[in-house]
């Protein structure tokens, strides 16, 4: 396995990034409901998963870090890497091992001082926004949308590959390959560079989850 190595000796050991698809809400019957996901997500663990973003950001900050809590036992069971979206304080309370941060978020330069050891991820989606988050001390970003998906639509046109390829040749740490990725073009995303993939729906929208999350990992390794 191909494996860049960051800050602190910290390792970008994975080709695959599942993120949750962010239904989660609080009141009755948030547990059921949380249970669910969590059951989706250990599957996808069982098929060799290794990194997991917990990206619910309607849920208040208490039902988030339960949430987070939960999924970290399940994380290490399977020796996987657990990332909270944006609420660093979260992270911290919990003893997640990255915090990933989206555009409108913290730069990683704001949150180094308090997270020398984790793994800082952050969502960009131009060659700018790219390498403001590697010059803020970045150790990997995600990059897209690389293809049409429907909860990106609202933002304009996919990025496409060619400004990914670019990305990649521009900077030193890991890209991600983001939006619109299903096995079928998987290997169009690392064939131009990317270090691998993050997805939600092409794994946690299926029918069989640990069949879909097989398939993708057979495409990156």
């Amino acid at each position: 396995m191909e494996e860049a190595v960051v800050e602190g000796g910290v390792k970008v050991d994975f080709k695959l990034y599942l993120i949750t698809d962010g239904t989660l809400t609080d009141g009755e019957g948030f547990e059921e409901r949380l249970a669910e996901k969590l059951s989706a997500v250990e599957k996808a663990l069982k098929a060799g998963v290794k990194a997991v973003q917990l990206r619910e950001k309607a849920l208040r900050g208490r039902s988030l870090l339960y949430a987070a809590s939960k999924l970290l036992d399940i994380t290490k069971r399977y020796g996987a890497k657990l990332f909270i979206n944006d609420r660093l304080d979260v992270a911290l309370a919990c003893g997640a091992d990255g915090v990933h941060l989206p555009q409108s978020g913290f730069s990683p330069r704001d949150i180094r001082p308090y997270w020398k050891h984790g793994l800082i991820s952050v969502s960009t989606h131009g060659i700018s926004e790219a390498r403001k988050a590697e010059a803020a001390g970045a150790d990997f970003i995600t990059f897209g949308p690389a293809f049409f998906t429907p909860s990106k639509a609202r933002y304009g046109d996919p990025v496409g590959l060619t400004p990914l390829k670019d990305v990649v040749e521009t900077l030193t740490i890991p890209v991600f390959g983001l939006g619109g990725i299903k096995p079928g073009n998987a290997g169009m995303v690392t064939g131009n560079g990317a270090h691998g993939i993050a997805l939600i729906s092409g794994i946690l929208a299926t029918d069989d989850v640990e069949s879909s999350a097989r398939e993708f990992l057979n495409k990156l390794y």
